[in-house]
């Protein structure tokens, strides 16, 4: 009984958690759109992509957390890959700008900086990209949903 009760607590945060990630990335990406054609003239083309390009993958980033929300919430699972995928298209998200930022910087002292954390960055991707090989290669099975009786009971797999 008191399972059903958080069960249902849980279902109502997340759903809304749900609607505010929803509604924050069409906002997100509206002010995104907005703010490239309002600053197309005033700004240089290559800022203004990189800006737009920035935008566009948190809003991107942003949706991949709702889709993992909504599998969470029709299947009763929390899955591993798709946080995976999220920290990647992060990652990728974080070398854009650092690749915009070091056109400016070369042979300053934040250069040195700035490259020290794009190889940090992208030994990130390369271990979670593994990670995310070996989930789908090795016996190992990601938890399934209960689907039992009325009672909570697991369903038998034979």
């Amino acid at each position: 009984m008191l399972a059903r009760g958080f069960e249902g607590v849980e279902h109502l945060l997340n759903a809304a958690i749900a609607v505010a990630l929803a509604l924050g990335g069409m906002a997100l990406f509206v002010y995104v759109i907005v703010r490239f054609v309002r600053d197309v003239s005033d700004h240089p083309f290559v800022e203004l992509i990189l800006g737009l390009l920035d935008g566009l993958i948190l809003v991107f980033i942003v949706t991949e957390l709702l889709h993992t929300l909504r599998a969470v919430i029709s299947d009763g699972v929390l899955t591993t890959e798709p946080f995976l995928v999220v920290g990647i298209v992060a990652i990728i998200r974080r070398l854009i700008v650092i690749s915009a930022e070091a056109s400016g910087v070369v042979g300053e002292k934040n250069f040195h900086d700035l490259m020290l954390e794009m190889g940090l960055l992208i030994g990130a991707v390369l271990a979670l990209g593994l990670v995310i090989y070996l989930l789908r290669h090795t016996e190992h099975v990601e938890p399934k949903p209960r689907m039992g009786d009325d009672q909570g009971q697991p369903a038998r797999s034979d």
